[in-house]
């Protein structure tokens, strides 16, 4: 049995089975798919956050996926700009210890022939 509840009443939309609330998206009908959370912690801490927020639970569980998705995609830049200071800090150090080397003019005229042939 399906039971259609307001969303003014604060409670999203639920189906009853067996005495149990399971927990579906409103948005069902238009993507075509449910999200069944079936992890009972999970469920109190959408409806708790739905509940302080005053939001649906479908509207909760997307701002919180977003913002997480947004912290992490931040987290992962920070990450990959701290690899890029690094590498070319021991870029710095290596070349430090390398000294100088042949410029790039005495490299091509090693390659190179007088008439622009390879050597």
């Amino acid at each position: 049995m399906h039971v259609t509840v307001p969303l003014s009443s604060g409670v999203h939309p639920t189906a009853l089975v067996c005495g149990r609330n399971i927990e579906y998206l409103s948005t069902h009908s238009i993507y075509g798919m449910a999200l069944n959370i079936k992890n009972e912690k999970t469920r109190k801490l959408a409806r708790k956050l739905a509940g302080l927020t005053d939001d649906t639970i479908t509207g909760a569980v997307t701002i919180a996926i977003t913002e997480r998705l947004e912290r992490v995609k931040r987290e992962r830049e920070q990450d990959r700009e701290a690899f890029v200071r690094d590498i070319l800090a021991i870029g710095g150090r290596c070349a430090a210890k390398m000294g100088p080397g042949p410029s790039a003019e005495e490299i091509v005229e090693a390659m190179y022939g007088e008439f622009g042939e390879p050597v």
